[in-house]
């Protein structure tokens, strides 16, 4: 096993947007990922699958949309082995990062990304009522914790991928999908030994193999416990080695890092700031990668996470990798320009989850409201600043007391470049 890195760069891959662009030549298609990955990256993390998989799995069922896919693992090939491997000898720290509970397409008809247990099971999700609602939301198909059915079936999972692959971690993902217990918040905290004995059970199956464990979880105590995770027994009894703190499906620039720090032990538990492609309504550019990586130093955190960076390409013509050198370090993250952002109220429980939404927000004419944005120390001074507004009507504004210029004749910001392929 490889040595702890002195501050870890974690990409995060689903392993989708690899499996499902094989071609019959495996060797170009590894090649092609190892290529774009920067040599600043540590650590990298792949997904061996959602409710279905990527390998050759005899408990739960391959993922039958790829077809490519499925050829290899009946001629013995196992692609998602091969890429781990190739990894490890280009120098990179290699983790499967699991999803506790992926529910992409839940009532999709070919079942595509549905676990055995729901198929053996439909009853044993966290809302079965609200899923028969003709708007009913993705996450009411989650996997009960509570349910022993499921316990086994997720950790009988956890036994085959440790006894498959041989990497230096293992990470559960408790953020895709950020829902494993029924019930109000109190009924769900209540319920939170279920969670505590999948944490438990999967240190058992790993540190026997000398294999790390990581969990990405919600970037607050609160976002924490609304889920269900005891991250502070969990500490405590030296079941996990890392921390990954992320939003779900945006950025925080800002994290309580040392209030999670202060509330664990032992205390130079290793905790990592994470986020994903997007920044309130805007999709990620050099400027803001910069700045969130800034901030997150700032706070306190021991490197960066990037979630299903390789999924990306979603928002741009090509995997931009060459965003990436820069967020490395605080000394190479804080170059200028930096682009930061006010966290919007986005996704669902934005409240509780993540960190507390502040935009958008409504001024009334001759009131006035006042917003706090949070600068590291390192993208300071700064002698030229400019705010981009979104909203109608007129405005007139202060910054610091200080009342700020409007810019009459307003031109596309060079701070959002496009990505194009070659």
């Amino acid at each position: 096993m490889s040595t702890i890195p002195p501050r870890r760069f974690i990409i995060d891959n689903d392993g989708n947007n690899f499996c499902s662009n094989l071609t019959d030549d495996l060797e170009a298609d590894i090649e092609e990922v190892i290529a774009s990955c920067p040599e600043e990256v540590t650590t990298y993390m792949l997904c061996p699958g959602a409710g279905t998989y990527y390998y050759p799995t005899k408990i739960g069922v391959t993922d039958p949309r790829h077809q490519k896919l499925n050829e290899h693992l009946k001629q013995g090939i196992d692609p998602l082995g091969h890429l781990l491997e190739t990894l490890k000898k280009a120098g990179k720290e290699t983790f499967l990062t699991f999803r506790m509970n992926d529910v992409h397409n839940p009532t999709d008809a070919n079942q595509w990304n549905t676990p055995v247990i729901r198929r053996e099971h439909p009853e044993m999700i966290v809302d079965p009522e609200g899923a028969k609602k003709p708007d009913a939301d993705w996450m009411c198909w989650c996997l009960d914790y509570t349910q022993p059915e499921v316990q086994n079936y997720i950790l009988s999972l956890l036994e085959e991928l440790a006894s498959h692959y041989e990497t230096d971690g293992f990470q559960l993902d408790w953020l895709r999908f950020p829902r494993h217990l029924p019930g109000n918040p109190d009924e769900v905290w209540a319920h939170r030994a279920s969670l505590t004995k999948i944490v438990k059970e999967a240190y058992r199956i790993f540190s026997t193999k000398d294999i790390k464990l990581s969990v990405r979880v919600p970037t607050s105590l609160a976002g924490c416990r609304h889920l269900g995770l005891d991250i502070v027994e969990w500490t405590a009894n030296g079941w996990i080695d890392m921390i990954v703190m992320c939003p779900f499906l945006t950025t925080d620039f800002v994290m309580p890092i040392d209030e999670l720090r202060q509330a664990i032990a032992p205390a130079d538990t290793l905790i990592y700031g994470g986020f994903d492609f997007a920044h309130g309504w805007q999709i990620h550019s050099p400027e803001s990668l910069r700045a969130t990586a800034s901030s997150l130093y700032d706070c306190g955190t021991d490197g960066i996470y990037l979630f299903n960076f390789p999924c990306w390409t979603e928002y741009s013509a090509a995997v931009p990798s060459h965003y990436l050198p820069p967020l490395a370090s605080p000394e190479t993250a804080c170059q200028k320009p930096l682009l930061f952002s006010i966290p919007v109220i986005h996704h669902i429980r934005k409240e509780i989850i993540d960190g507390p939404g502040v935009l958008p927000v409504t001024i009334n004419p001759n009131q006035k409201s006042e917003l706090e944005i949070h600068l590291p120390a390192k993208a300071l001074p700064a002698n030229r600043a400019m705010l981009h507004i979104i909203g109608p009507g007129e405005l007139d504004l202060s910054v610091n007391g200080t009342p700020a210029d409007e810019l009459q004749n307003r031109y596309r910001l060079q701070l959002i470049p496009s990505v194009t392929s070659n």
